[in-house]
């Protein structure tokens, strides 16, 4: 930002929460881009990295409607209401073209959490107020700011201390209530829909935020790295967490082991984009071909890990561009009836998102549902490393026409028509984008 008028730039940064909170409605544009004159490509994880933009981000999920939209084209426009949409990030490591502002930006963080922790008690929702005054850490993390005191002292809500604990990632707290007998492995009885967090949660799972001390902490009192929905693993990788990834694997957790449902952590990897976190396990496991193909399916259908770089490393590990979903291999009993569930309610309810996606699950492959959740960028990479287009799934669905009549970037349109050309340049943009641009 230009500083030639200090005074002026601090009033528009200190307006920026302000504002936010009086748009009743948020939205992030955030469409594919492919820049030929820049040698970049723009997509919705470019937006996610940006300091400034995670400070909009920020300043509305601390805000009194905490909930946006994120649209990436004609038909893919998104309520985010959970964490795991985006998986929390902190300002303070996002990326700033001048390092200097990052600075300027602890005191209006704080102030928004100090407002929505006040907000929480005057709505007397008082386990939401416990959990962000635990998740400060997460969000002040790369600032220069402390923590804001506990402003009720001496109640707890709904989970135990050492939950809590884990989530803040205090090492003091944590080494305090293992001293006491405090069990490593008790898990948590409710699940936390705004965290994306479901019920059966252990401390050592709630670490994943990056609290890699108090995860040492857990290990060392025998914590449990598997039960609950899935293992401790799993949500490392979500959170990109390549150094509590390290520990797990060392420790003795497998890359490969399934959740409840059936995908493992290379999967969980792939979904969420997390090439740390995959980087770390390959140090110790050595995956086949048909985990890889699996792996590329999540990172297609899973989240937004479809990007150019995870696509070119899973096909660099042998998996399969061409590789269709068959629910009894890749999916557990309770996962197929989810599935069943789902598909049931798409076809004779409600159709929804995941609705959608179990209806056409069975067949279907990386290339489709790139397409259907707007990963163009992944979709040209896909195309460009030679996915075919008569590849139909259990409901005789071409990848076509999932977005047939749809607006779509031009290179993918002529990707579809069988010229590949344009997506071989804008997978060779995005392979050599460093994902910084400025403003």
């Amino acid at each position: 930002m230009d500083d030639s008028d200090g005074s002026q730039q601090g009033r528009c940064i200190s307006s920026i929460p302000a504002y936010v909170e009086m748009c009743r409605f948020f939205l992030a544009l955030c469409p594919v881009i492919d820049s030929p004159t820049e040698d970049k490509v723009f997509t919705a994880r470019t937006w996610s990295c940006r300091g400034w933009c995670r400070l909009e981000r920020a300043a509305r999920e601390l805000s009194v409607h905490d909930t946006w939209i994120l649209v990436q084209s004609s038909a893919s426009i998104e309520l985010v209401g959970t964490a795991l949409s985006f998986p929390i990030d902190s300002v303070g490591d996002g990326e700033f073209t001048i390092a200097a502002d990052r600075d300027r930006l602890a005191p209006i963080v704080q102030s928004l959490l100090r407002r929505k922790l006040r907000l929480c008690l005057q709505k007397r929702e008082l386990p939401a107020y416990r959990r962000l005054l635990n998740l400060q850490t997460v969000h002040l993390r790369g600032l220069a700011a402390e923590p804001i005191k506990d402003l009720v002292p001496g109640f707890s809500a709904r989970w135990r201390p050492k939950h809590y604990a884990a989530l803040s990632g205090n090492v003091d707290v944590v080494e305090g209530l293992l001293q006491l007998r405090a069990n490593p492995n008790q898990r948590t009885s409710r699940d936390v829909p705004q965290l994306g967090l479901p019920l059966w949660m252990s401390p050592l799972d709630l670490v994943f935020y990056k609290h890699n001390e108090a995860a040492q902490l857990l290990l060392a009192a025998r914590a449990h790295m598997e039960g609950g929905v899935g293992p401790a693993l799993h949500w490392a990788c979500n959170a990109n967490n390549a150094v509590g990834a390290r520990l797990l694997c060392c420790a003795g957790s497998s890359p490969l082991a399934r959740n409840l449902l059936g995908p493992n952590a290379l999967d969980c990897a792939g979904a969420f984009g997390s090439m740390a976190a995959l980087e770390e396990m390959l140090q110790h496991c050595h995956p086949t071909s048909l985990d890889a193909s699996r792996a590329l399916l999540s990172c297609s259908d899973g989240g937004r890990g479809a990007s150019a770089k995870m696509v070119q490393r899973l096909i660099d590990l042998r998996a399969d561009v061409n590789f269709q979903r068959n629910l009894r291999r890749d999916w557990t009993l309770l996962g197929r009836m989810l599935f069943s569930a789902q598909a049931l309610k798409h076809r004779f309810g409600t159709k929804t998102v995941g609705s959608t996606r179990a209806y056409h699950a069975s067949g279907s492959t990386a290339l489709m549902w790139a397409l259907v959740s707007a990963q163009y960028e992944g979709a040209a990479a896909l195309l460009a490393a030679g996915a075919r287009l008569d590849i139909c799934n259990c409901r005789g669905w071409r990848a076509a026409d999932f977005v047939k009549g749809l607006s779509i970037p031009s290179f993918l349109q002529q990707g579809l028509e069988e010229d590949p050309s344009e997506c071989r340049r804008v997978a060779c943009l995005a392979l050599s984008d460093d994902d910084v641009f400025e403003i």
